[in-house]
Order: structure tokens, then sequence, then C-alpha cells
């Protein structure tokens, strides 16, 4: 009798807390895409400023400044499109999750059972 309570009630513990399970692991998957997409898009923004500041050490006379000049709105246009970029791809990670986590609250509302 006691071992069949407490399988019942281990089952129960089961039930309740898979959903549970389930969307932790969507969260930490969603972090690691994020923090991915960060990392990816710290290292296109440095190497950007690497560059500028490689380029405004290398300005010597009035050729080179308007070099320089010219090429700042080449930057603009990069950091443009970086900065679309990311936010499409932030955008992205969000409606995925979105979609997954109604997905679990669906099904974790379709396998609870009515009070009685």
């Amino acid at each position: 009798m006691n071992q069949e309570m407490f399988k019942s009630f281990n089952d129960q513990l089961q039930q309740v807390f898979a959903p549970l399970n389930q969307f932790n692991q969507l969260v930490a998957e969603n972090i690691e895409q994020l923090s991915r997409i960060q990392l990816e898009s710290l290292k296109a923004y440095s190497t950007l400023g690497n560059e500028q500041v490689k380029s405004a050490t290398s300005i010597s006379d009035g050729q080179s400044l308007a070099t320089h000049g010219s090429k700042q709105l080449e930057l603009i246009t990069k950091v443009s499109q970086q900065l679309m970029e990311d936010s499409q791809k932030f955008t992205q990670i969000g409606q995925s999750f979105k979609q997954a986590a109604d997905q679990y609250v669906n099904e974790s509302t379709k396998a609870a059972k009515p009070a009685k």
C-alpha cells in the first residue's frame, strides 16, 4: 500500500515537474544562443574599432586625412548593417523562444488533470 502511494506521488511529481524541466532547458538554450550572438557582435564591433584606431594613427598628411574621412562613411554603413543583423538575430531568437514557451504551456495545460 505504501509503495503504491509513493509511486503515485512520484508519478504526480514527475507530471508536475516535467514541463518545468523542459522550460528550464529551453531557457538555458536561449541564454546560450544569446551569449553566442553577443560574443559574435562584440568581436565584430571590436574589429571595427581596432580598424578605426589603426586608420586614425596612420594619418600623416592631408591626403591620408581625406582618405580616413571617406572611410568613415563606410564605417557607418558597416555599423548600420551589423546593428540590423544583430537586431534580426535577437528578434528571431525571441520569436522562437515565445513559440516554444507557448507550446510548452499548451502541452502542460492539456496534460494537467482537472481538479476534482
